[in-house]
């Protein structure tokens, strides 16, 4: 959304540089940091893709530990080493006292958390003032496991340079996969192509929301790959790569390739992410950088909507404390301020304004709006994990056409079977 770092790259740092940041500001990570009945101290594990993230979740924990009366510690890792550490530290009983959760991850976590839905009027938190979509894709069997910081839905980021150079028309509210298609063919020349395709499921699920109304699991929770609807989606994902070759072919998993954005990288016109990238790819990509709504296919123009929060966890005595504590973490001056940072799209309504005035974006506030009222929470699975990862496993053949469709959509709802 999550987010906050991009879920595919998730601002990634090396593996060295990850490495670094992690030894550097996890410090203690593996134990708790108080929150005992009588404790006005608390430790807090969130994940930093940069050094200037770190300066930024300081900074909010400073502010919510002035309003709170407490002492916040700030503990850190790198996205995906976040996770491991979580993961380790659950089976051992020794995590932070608050902790910070990804939606698509919240059924995977949700025994950790302390229950905030009880909670929220001792907070002074009113749950109007968040996005409806988000805060829903934190509660879990009608349990709010975290508030939400940040959201975003995903859409369409595209080279407004080249667009620009190619004499075509920028997309905009209601442009259609058809015209996305064409840009995508007139823009691909040589080792330069139209669209960015990726062996993440991230990538496809918008398309298959606007094409046929389906996320990749249904109301209910169950993984839904082997649908009608869904085998038509990958067969036209695979398609920009086979047939229409707009995209380039994917590379093996792990390999130089793979890790870099080739939209950044100026080697493809359009990609999915999330706005919580946006910053990032006006600061980095040597081109102007614009936003558009996913293209409207046979159901309009929909889209899922991620992000991440931060909770309690079941460990800490004092909860009503650091129920309190989180609600500050995400108080309007708090959200505010990471809006202006443009480390985080607020999940406070009437903070989102900060992330455009202060950032130069005021130009993707209509995308933005339009997008978010188009969009679906993200459903997960309690396996989410697995299925991401055995997804990017078999996407990659199968998409380039040495694999099949339903190869990867059999060993991905037998993974999600094997791990629920």
């Amino acid at each position: 959304m999550a987010p906050h770092l991009s879920r595919r790259q998730l601002l990634g740092l090396g593996g060295g540089a990850a490495a670094a940041l992690a030894l550097s500001a996890c410090g203690n990570s593996g134990s708790s940091g108080g929150g005992g009945a009588d404790s006005k101290s608390f430790s807090w594990f969130m994940w930093s893709g940069s050094n200037s993230e770190v300066d930024a979740w300081k900074h909010v924990a400073q502010t919510a530990g002035k309003a709170t009366g407490t002492t916040i510690s700030f503990q850190t890792a790198a996205f995906n080493d976040y996770w491991t550490k979580l993961t380790s530290q659950a089976a051992s009983g020794s995590t932070a006292d608050l902790l910070a959760l990804q939606a698509q991850r919240a059924p995977q976590f949700k025994d950790l958390f302390v229950d905030l839905s009880p909670k929220l009027s001792a907070m002074g938190v009113t749950e109007s003032d968040f996005d409806t979509n988000m805060l829903n894709s934190l509660k879990i069997d009608g349990k709010l496991l975290a508030l939400p910081y940040d959201f975003g839905p995903l859409v369409v980021f595209y080279n407004k340079t080249a667009f620009q150079k190619a004499g075509i028309t920028l997309p905009t509210v209601g442009w259609t996969q058809d015209q996305f298609l064409d840009a995508a063919k007139k823009l691909t020349d040589g080792n330069t192509y139209g669209f960015y395709a990726q062996a993440v499921i991230d990538s496809v699920i918008p398309w298959a929301e606007s094409q046929h109304g389906v996320q990749a699991v249904d109301s209910s929770g169950k993984l839904i790959l082997d649908s009608s609807q869904w085998a038509d989606t990958l067969s036209w994902y695979q398609k920009l790569i086979t047939e229409q070759k707009v995209a380039q072919q994917l590379p093996a998993a792990n390999s130089t390739a793979s890790n870099t954005n080739q939209f950044l990288a100026g080697n493809a016109a359009m990609y999915i992410d999330g706005p919580w990238s946006l910053i990032n790819a006006k600061a980095t990509a040597k081109f102007e950088v614009g936003i558009a709504p996913v293209p409207v296919g046979g159901s309009g123009s929909k889209t899922v909507t991620a992000g991440s929060g931060f909770g309690v966890a079941k460990s800490v005595e004092n909860q009503e404390l650091a129920a309190k504590a989180v609600a500050a973490l995400v108080n309007p001056d708090n959200e505010a301020y990471l809006g202006q940072q443009g480390r985080a799209f607020p999940a406070r309504t009437a903070q989102q304004d900060s992330w455009y005035s202060n950032n130069g974006l005021s130009d993707a506030k209509t995308v933005m709006d339009y997008s978010i009222q188009n969009s679906e929470s993200y459903r997960t699975t309690a396996s989410w994990t697995q299925v991401n990862n055995t997804f990017s496993k078999y996407a990659v053949p199968a998409f380039n056409g040495s694999g099949s469709i339903d190869d990867l959509v059999t060993q991905t709802t037998a993974q999600s079977k094997a791990s629920s």
